[in-house]
């Protein structure tokens, strides 16, 4: 049933967008799994000096300033912090990696996942572009992984959908690519990219979720949404 839900969603969400829907949804071991195959928690990998990521949502919560803290600690990259911490760090390089839900109708995504981008335009930051790896830019740059988890106190279940290639899906990947607003994947520098990320299914319409993400270039950021 779920593949056939999936062919259906595919076609939909295809027509919709005009573009390129590429999502394998298989199921990833060890690192992260189908809605219908949950897995335990991966371990939130918490060098000396960074602060923790909570896991509920702090009151007065900032993701601005507590990505910029945690940035400057050393989840972002030496070489991005100069960017950050200047003039217009806010708007265009942190605000460009903190996760929103894009305007797309919500029967055409799969029950069990969720669309986001990063950089939401409507609160004027940038827009995150995606690219794939070159001679230039050798790592790439997109989000290689997502992990999601109910923000409450205690045990909760956390999924984390992998993404090892882009503009393509690898084997073994349980992330998925969508495009916003028709054309290919690569238009406008792949900002256009729709991350479908597996939601944990202890999740109820009006929660709270905690996205934690790694963007391959600059480092890791952490933002609470409601689902």
């Amino acid at each position: 049933m779920f593949e056939q839900n999936r062919r259906v969603f595919l076609q939909r969400l295809a027509t919709l967008t005009g573009g390129v829907v590429l999502v394998p949804f298989v199921t990833a071991c060890g690192r992260g799994a189908s809605p219908e195959s949950p897995v335990s928690p991966p371990t939130e990998p918490v060098a000396p000096g960074i602060p923790v990521v909570p896991v509920t949502k702090p009151e007065g919560w900032d993701p601005i300033a507590f990505n910029k803290i945690r940035g400057n600690a050393g989840a972002i990259p030496e070489s991005y912090l100069p960017s950050i911490n200047g003039p217009d760090g806010e708007m265009k390089h942190l605000g460009k990696h903190l996760p929103f839900v894009p305007a797309v109708d919500a029967a055409l995504v799969p029950p069990g996942y969720l669309a986001l981008m990063w950089g939401d335009a409507g609160k004027g930051y940038a827009r995150h572009p995606n690219a794939a790896r070159s001679e230039e830019k050798p790592a790439g740059h997109w989000y290689n992984w997502i992990r999601i988890r109910k923000a409450v106190a205690g045990d909760a279940e956390e999924l984390e959908s992998a993404y090892s290639e882009w503009p393509g899906i690898a084997d073994g990947d349980n992330g998925a690519y969508a495009v916003f607003g028709g054309g290919e994947i690569t238009d406008d520098g792949g900002r256009n990219t729709i991350y479908l990320a597996a939601l944990p299914t202890d999740l109820n319409p009006g929660d709270t979720i905690r996205i934690y993400a790694h963007c391959l270039t600059h480092g890791e950021y952490v933002d609470f949404l409601t689902v």
